[in-house]
Order: structure tokens, then sequence, then C-alpha cells
């Protein structure tokens, strides 16, 4: 039996969340153009980087446009000398604060900035996470569990006695609070996340503009995790042109989150979510066949006991057809 249907497009969501308008009056500068470096600048000062804090509090306690007078701000950093604080917030003011009336607020890219320094990511490397996952090294003729390693803020998945499977930096305050197997679960939401980007065609790291290509002609993978491929592994690229990232994945993580594959997974009684690439045959490194190049197919087959859904993959990794079969 065969089920045959196409697919417009790529099968990718985003959740988008506004903090304020940002309706900036009073002492509020524009910064565009401004030197980036900056910014480093106005927070090197403990004052400054106090003031942000405190006013990200406010607006992280209700997600409204949310501010503190001076006199409030003043008490809540703690400093005496209202001529030395005053001369710190005139700093932050247009920048990173925008004054409104009587009252300072944290613009929407200071609260990121402020999630940056309160994960450690600028303060602390972290401490070393070492232990055995749940999961197996899926070499065929090896038995033992893969193993997880959190170090210099990243964490990687290996087996001890073959290669690294997977990589993904994460900031100390994660790995403080997660075992070997949570931290699996947290990166592999991560880089699924940073796969529906990259095919929507933004940055995972600077939300810039990127391209995908499938097949990659010369891939790195194979140098990156220490394995010798066959010459006939497809993978697929992403390339961001304004900060130059650039990663490749097997063409089964492009499709891991396609609606048919979730309702095959989900016919089938098997949970998707959270499970690692490297848990998912259809994910493995030579798990993808090259049928065409003009136009480019590239065919994935995920198989579930006596079931199989095939799917098909453009150049630029959309899905535009797939095919359930039952044996």
């Amino acid at each position: 039996m065969a089920e045959r249907s196409g697919s417009a497009g790529t099968d990718s969501s985003g959740v988008r969340s506004d903090s304020g308008s940002e309706d900036l009056t009073g002492d509020s500068r524009s910064t565009d153009g401004a030197d980036p470096t900056a910014v480093f600048d106005l927070l090197a000062d403990e004052t400054r980087l106090a003031i942000v804090r405190e006013l990200a509090v406010e607006r992280y306690a209700n997600w409204q446009w949310s501010g503190k007078t001076f006199a409030e701000l003043r008490r809540a950093v703690g400093v005496a000398d209202a001529g030395n604080f005053s001369y710190h917030l005139e700093k932050l003011t247009g920048r990173l604060v925008a004054k409104d009336g009587d009252e300072y607020y944290l613009l929407n890219h200071g609260l990121q900035i402020v999630g940056a320094v309160e994960s450690g990511r600028y303060s602390d490397t972290g401490e070393v996470v070492r232990g055995e996952t749940s999961y197996d090294c899926p070499y065929p003729d090896c038995q033992r569990a893969l193993e997880g390693v959190y170090e210099d803020q990243y964490f990687r998945l290996r087996c001890p006695d073959h290669h690294r499977f997977a990589a993904t930096i994460l900031p100390p305050i994660v790995a403080a609070e997660h075992s070997p197997d949570e931290l699996v679960e947290i990166t592999t939401l991560d880089t699924r996340q940073d796969i529906q980007r990259a095919r929507a065609g933004v940055c995972p790291n600077c939300w810039g503009p990127t391209d995908a290509t499938l097949p990659v002609e010369e891939p790195t993978m194979p140098s990156q995790i220490e394995a010798d491929l066959p010459e006939d592994t497809v993978l697929a690229a992403f390339d961001c042109r304004q900060c130059g990232l650039s990663f490749e994945v097997p063409p089964g993580a492009c499709v891991v989150d396609h609606p048919a594959v979730v309702a095959f997974y989900e016919d089938h009684g098997e949970p998707l979510r959270g499970r690692p690439h490297i848990d998912l045959p259809f994910c493995g490194l030579a798990s993808a066949a090259l049928e065409s190049t003009g136009p480019v197919r590239v065919r994935i087959d995920v198989p579930l006991d006596d079931d199989c859904l095939s799917l098909w993959l453009d150049s630029e990794t959309n899905v535009v057809e797939y095919e359930r079969e039952c044996e």
C-alpha cells in the first residue's frame, strides 16, 4: 500500500515574543550605525551593568513596557551619590536605556545582553561535567554507551571507543543544573531549532541570510568528527552571508519535524521530542541517497516496524514529495 503526496516548501516555524513597543521619547537617541564596541565599553563599569540588570528585572517581571524612576533605580542599585549615579545613567540612556517621562526603561536589545550575562557566557567557563548517557553508540559492533562531556562551554556527545557525534555550545548555567541525559535533550531541541531557522533562510547565530546547499560537493564534516565516511555520503550545508557561520548536517536532520515524519512516528507510538539525531537511524551520516541531479532529488527512508516513509528533498532541503509504504 502506498500513500503519495506533495509538499510545498519547508515545514519550519518560529515563535517571536515582543516584549515592549519601545516608543522612545525624552532623551532617547537613535543608535543606527553605532559602533558595536561602544556597548561593551559601556558595560565595563559595574554600576552601569547593575543599572541594566535592575531594569531587566523590571521588564522580566511582567513583560510589559515597565521602568523605574531615577530615585527607585538608584535605591535598587545601591548608589549613595546621586551625581555619580546620574552620570552613569546618562551614559546608558539612548543606547541601552530609554527615558519616557520620569521613568527609565531597558530596551529590548538590552534584555538580550542581560540574558547573555546571567547565563555566564562572558564570565565563567563552567565546571566540567562528564557522564554516561542512555544512548548507545550507533556502530553495530560497539556496545558502549555514549558519553556526554561539558567543558569550555561545549557539550560533546561521543563514544569513548570511536569519535564525537555531536557538539553544541552551551552556557555554564545550563550544565550546572542538568544531568548528561538532560543536556542531550536540551541540545537536541536547540539543534533542531537552529536547523529550522537555517532552512528558513535565517542564521541561527546572527539572524543574517543563509543559503542552503544539497548535496555538498566537498563536505568538511568528516574532519570535524574524525570519521571516515563512504564516498557516496550525502550532506546538506547552510552558510550565512553575514557572519560566515557554516555547518553541515545529514539530510535526515532536515525532516525530523516534517508533519509526515511526526505523524508516522506517532502512528507507531514512538516519541520524537528530545530524541537526538544519533538515536534516529534516518538521521545517520550515510542514510540519504542522491537519486538525481537535474533537478536534485535526495531520498531519505524512515523505517519503523513493517512500514517505511520515504521523503525527497530538493537542492535547498525542501521536502518536495513523500510516500508511505506498508509491507
